[in-house]
């Protein structure tokens, strides 16, 4: 990833009221109504879900100037994942809900540029997790 998506990145979340989770839940509010289905796979509190998904995202901004590490995380999400029964084609209905999260948390604030920079790391996020998703299966029906 090169330095001026980073900067975008980072400070579309710097804008972000990371101690407050209320965009975190409004998230989650837009996933929901995406992904109706997804919804009984969220079994923790709804605040303790907030919180996990917060510091999920505070990691990766963290880490996106070491890619291997990444990488290795997010295929290992993809296999936690899977295991919670979440589905590839789910992974687009977060993307849309992340984006939104951000334009409606941000408004104007969030600018094409950092639309483009999410939509093209959260593109790396999820191909990964698939990834991982899909070694863990074979892993497991493997004898």
């Amino acid at each position: 990833m090169h330095s001026i998506m980073i900067g975008h990145l980072r400070d579309s979340v710097s804008l972000l009221p990371m101690e407050d989770l209320r965009p975190v839940h409004e998230f989650y509010r837009r996933l929901f109504e995406l992904a109706p289905e997804a919804q009984p796979l969220f079994t923790r509190e709804a605040g303790q879900q907030a919180k996990k998904f917060s510091d999920m995202l505070a990691w990766v901004i963290a880490h996106l100037e070491h890619a291997d590490e990444l990488r290795k995380e997010m295929r290992e999400l993809g296999a936690r994942h899977r295991g919670y029964g979440v589905t590839a084609d789910q992974y687009a209905s977060v993307g849309s809900a992340l984006i939104w999260m951000f334009q409606h948390a941000l408004g104007d604030r969030f600018t094409p540029e950092m639309e483009e920079a999410w939509l093209e790391v959260f593109a790396f996020i999820s191909l990964e997790a698939e990834r991982g998703a899909r070694e863990a299966e074979s892993t497991s029906i493997d004898p």
